[in-house]
């Protein structure tokens, strides 16, 4: 949306308190945009955007159905791998102590004690490194994923590899074209 200069106005959702969102959108996912009584779940926010305010494109250069293809690859797998080696750091990232205790507790309810995940951070660390190599590849010769310019597949891979960064950890020397390519999306 800032990419896009729709102006907005973000509301804040606990992880332990969605009650409001629910009551404003019968539904319990973020994103949600909520735009004059419409409500707009998170698979649908990038066409939604796209006919609110066509310029500039988030589909540039006929690039549509491939940069679908890489947003469904970061949000359905790079997310949960990045996810799986970093959850063990977001417990320090709640100021909240009832909202620490609801992430921990649904946290290890869908994956396991987060020691036990602690313990097997070389392993998800591999996994999630092998993966930052596949963008790093994209990147070899482009400052974009798919286009001269920023497509959906660079916002939806940065916020697929934001809870790395967001969790207090960083990426590996070895991965310097992410590292600047990040940089510079966070920016816009």
């Amino acid at each position: 949306m800032d990419y896009k200069g729709i102006k907005f106005e973000t509301k804040m959702v606990g992880y332990h308190d969605k009650r409001e969102l629910i009551k404003a959108t019968g539904q319990d996912y973020v994103p949600t945009i909520v735009n004059d009584g419409q409500v707009v779940t998170y698979s649908s926010i990038p066409d939604f955007l796209e006919q609110l305010h066509a310029h500039p494109t988030i589909y540039p250069d006929g690039t549509k159905a491939l940069t679908k293809a890489i947003e469904d690859w970061a949000h359905y797998r790079l997310e949960e791998i990045v996810w799986r080696y970093a959850v063990a750091d977001f417990p320090k990232t709640f100021k909240d102590d009832l909202e620490r205790w609801v992430f921990i507790e649904i946290q290890e309810l869908k994956r396991g004690p987060l020691q036990a995940l602690e313990a097997r951070r070389p392993e998800f660390k591999a996994d999630m490194e092998n993966h930052f190599q596949i963008v790093e590849d994209m990147l070899k010769d482009h400052r974009f994923l798919v286009a001269e310019k920023p497509s959906l597949a660079d916002f939806a891979v940065f916020g697929a590899v934001n809870p790395l960064i967001y969790s207090g950890n960083e990426f590996s020397d070895k991965f310097a074209k992410l590292r600047s390519w990040y940089e510079f999306i966070d920016r816009l």
